[in-house]
């Protein structure tokens, strides 16, 4: 705009020049004749006089470049609308907005001088100043941070008066205002955090404001000064969130799905003091809302649940209030709620470093089940992945809880078959599983379910199927060395543990069709280990076929997997479970067939300390020549066809030739298995193989002392062929250890069940044990 000449302003020369005086005292002089003569103006009503003056006041003096004349300009401006008293309204747009510019100057003095002359402005205007609020209260929250003390004290001073004159508005534009405050919030200056939280109280408490139904956009902002460094902050940021939250109790039209949304995110803040707040939020949600509460009820899961085991026990209360409360709402509704999302967030959290949070998710499981077991069967395949990778867990509890989750959803007989095929899957794929908990899970499983029926299952899969899965994609073949392992293990449950009782009792005497039914069912798949075939027969008492199959014994492959086990055997036999049979042991005229084949065992064994021991309970009772003079009575002998009319269902024969072609498969499994180490072995010949001595375990000493024997004889013969006399042969015997072997040492470890670290069929380097 051009400058207003001299001769054509309305505004004398004079006043003029004092209004732009560098003496502050010749300034104020210039203001009050502007006043005046806005005054005698105004009676007049020559408006367009008026915003002459106005024009030239902002364009010459206020917008000037010179420090006196912005600040003469900035004085002549409230001048103005003082002179023009109630109706000042009239002009403010022409007013305000160059004062508003002057705000940001880079003189604090003329920053002050904004500040008063904005501020005597609206002592005139009052609530007609509330059209420029937004740009007034984005200059006065920079400006709450100024360095100078004189600004920063006039900015309070109008900041007190504003509030004043929005408190007792009737038309305050709350709507407008909003997306500001949203914005402002995230100011991390900590004056300008004061002067937000300030407002927000303030406008809060205002009747005709509804600061609720607008929550949810600032919501976030006030929950992130939670974490402010000064306590003065945090502590106004919590005052105004309690406030809200009462508020919350009694209102009618809320928007939790907004709320819930921004104040999850908060429950996993490394701020102890934002996520105690946050949860407590939370549980007032579920408190208050209810079922409205419903269609949000996973994101409220996935907050409480990463705060079960916080090390702030408030924190942790908390958290366990509101799963409490969540739990006890979604299982008194009858409305429906989003399962799907809800069973991803509880599976999301069974890989949670958190064991409580852990365990509660499985309890979200069993309570989702028992509520909706329709309704959660359409999930299970979903489900047992995750349930299933839960028995690896570290804690017991946890494991103990899974099966129990796991044997409930399995409530019919489709879904226990699966359950059983994917863990013999899950133990095939794990080693360290099966050796670590194979025995703990499948005791704990039988105590939730029926033990015969586990048994049956798992005797079906390794004895009678060729894939361990079903499905085409994840289909595998049974491993051998796996089945056989997983047979030892099912075989020390079945003979050892608490849970089998009842089984027990019914094998011994076979006295029902079932209990027979069951014995050739586990005959198929305890094939797979010989002692445990021979325990078995042991445990139903039919000696008879236990002499046949000691028999057949000398039809398969002697290697050290199986005189390790039949180590492990005879330290079964002594073990109290076995008491029974050793009592027998006094009546060989009753039992000469048990006599046979516990000797037939002592023949099979090499001269270990099993060996020993057997050899040792045995001798306590008779000789094997006693045993001839002894005239066997037929109706007795143990379980056989004369005593028991039963055993003639049983066709003994048949187990015996399937025991054969299940042992023939071993043979060929372990013969391919070392063609392909031995083929690997030749195309690394320069790699340094030797075992570092102190990893180094022996074998039991019998067993040691029998394959070093041999090894020796074998090596001694081939190095007499081929040496001369002018080479003799001075080399020391090799040592074989269990290293070289691949075994445990501890032979009276009867429930090894790492599959990986079993004996390797040595038939390709060692000459045949029998």
């Amino acid at each position: 705009m051009s400058k207003i000449s001299q001769d054509q302003s309305p505004i004398p020369s004079i006043v003029l020049k004092n209004l732009a005086d560098k003496n502050t005292d010749k300034r104020k002089t210039g203001a009050q004749e502007i006043e005046q003569l806005i005054r005698e103006h105004h009676s007049n009503d020559d408006q367009a006089v008026i915003k002459t003056i106005i024009k030239q006041i902002s364009t010459e003096y206020a917008d000037s470049a010179q420090g006196n004349n912005k600040k003469g300009g900035l004085i002549g401006l409230a001048s103005v609308a003082i002179g023009l008293g109630t109706d000042a309204y009239l002009y403010i747009q022409e007013i305000v907005p160059p004062v508003l510019r002057c705000f940001i100057d880079h003189d604090s003095r003329i920053r002050f001088y904004a500040c008063e002359s904005l501020f005597n402005i609206a002592k005139v205007t009052r609530s007609k100043i509330l059209f420029f609020f937004n740009e007034i209260f984005d200059v006065l929250c920079k400006l709450s941070s100024d360095l100078d003390p004189q600004v920063k004290g006039g900015v309070q001073l109008f900041d007190r008066l504003l509030k004043d004159i929005v408190t007792e508005s009737p038309t305050f534009d709350i709507d407008k205002f909003i997306p500001l405050l949203k914005e402002r919030l995230y100011i991390i200056n900590p004056f300008c955090r004061q002067f937000l939280v300030g407002w927000i109280i303030v406008l809060d408490s205002v009747p005709n404001i509804d600061m609720l139904i607008h929550l949810p956009k600032y919501l976030d902002g006030i929950f992130k000064m939670l974490r402010d460094q000064n306590k003065e902050i945090r502590n106004e940021a919590d005052k105004a969130l309690s406030e809200f939250l009462r508020e919350l109790q009694t209102a009618e039209n809320v928007d939790y799905g907004s709320m819930v949304k921004t104040i999850v995110p908060h429950c996993i803040s490394s701020d102890d003091f934002t996520r105690l707040s946050a949860l407590t939020w939370i549980n007032e949600f579920i408190l208050v809302g209810k079922e409205k509460l419903l269609p949000f009820c996973p994101l409220l899961l996935n907050g409480i649940l990463s705060s079960l085991s916080h090390q702030l026990v408030n924190i942790e209360k908390m958290a366990s209030l509101s799963n409490i409360n969540l739990n006890k709402l979604i299982f008194e509704t009858n409305q429906d709620f989003p399962i799907g999302e809800f069973l991803n967030i509880i599976t999301q959290h069974l890989i949670s470093n958190s064991v409580q949070s852990r365990l509660a998710s499985l309890n979200w499981i069993l309570m989702l089940h028992s509520k909706l077991s329709s309704g959660i069967s359409s999930y299970l395949t979903d489900l047992f992945p995750p349930l299933l990778k839960t028995l690896s867990d570290n804690s017991d509890e946890v494991v103990k809880l899974d099966l129990k989750t796991i044997a409930k959803i399995s409530d019919n007989i489709e879904l226990f078959d699966k359950l059983i095929q994917n863990l013999v899957y899950l133990f095939s794929n794990d080693s360290q599983l099966l050796r670590t908990r194979g025995n703990f899970i499948i005791r704990q499983l039988c105590l939730f379910l029926n033990p015969e029926l586990i048994f049956r299952r798992f005797s079906f899969i390794l004895g009678n199927n060729n894939n361990i899965n079903n499905d085409k994609e994840n289909s595998k073949e049974i491993n051998p060395e796996f089945a056989s392992v997983m047979v030892q293990t099912l075989n020390l449950i079945l003979l050892t543990s608490d849970e089998c009782v009842e089984i027990r009792k019914n094998l011994r005497s076979l006295s029902t069709p079932e209990s027979r039914d069951l014995f050739s069912v586990l005959y198929t798949s305890w094939a797979h280990s010989p002692a445990s075939l021979f325990s078995l027969c042991m445990l139903c008492q039919v000696y008879e076929h236990s002499c046949d199959l000691l028999s057949k014994f000398t039809e398969i492959e002697i290697n050290v997997n199986f005189l390790m086990e039949m180590d492990r055997l005879v330290q079964l036999l002594e073990s109290p479970k076995f008491m029974a049979l050793r009592l027998q042991l006094l009546e060989p005229e009753k039992y000469p067939s048990l006599f046979k084949s516990l000797y037939g065992l002592l023949m099979i064994l090499p001269q270990s300390s099993a060996f020993e021991t057997l050899k040792n309970r045995l001798t306590c009772i008779s000789s094997l020549g006693v045993l001839n003079l002894i005239p066997k009575k037929q109706n007795e002998d143990g379980n056989n066809s004369n005593n028991n009319e039963g055993l003639k269902e049983i066709n003994f024969n048949n187990l015996l030739d399937q025991f054969k072609e299940i042992q023939i498969s071993h043979e060929k499994f372990y013969k391919d298995r070392n063609n392909q180490i031995n083929n690997s072995n030749n195309s690394n010949n320069n790699l340094d193989t030797e075992t570092p001595l102190n990893q180094q375990r022996q074998l039991p000493y019998g067993i040691q002392s029998y394959i070093n024997n041999k090894i020796t004889n074998q090596q001694h013969q081939q190095q007499l062929t081929m040496s001369t006399p002018s080479s003799p042969i001075t080399a020391p015997p090799p040592q074989v250890t269990s290293n070289n072997l691949n075994i445990s040492s501890n032979s009276n470890n009867t429930n090894n069940n790492n599959f990986s670290s079993q004996p390797k069929d040595l038939s390709s380097s060692l000459p045949k044990y029998l």
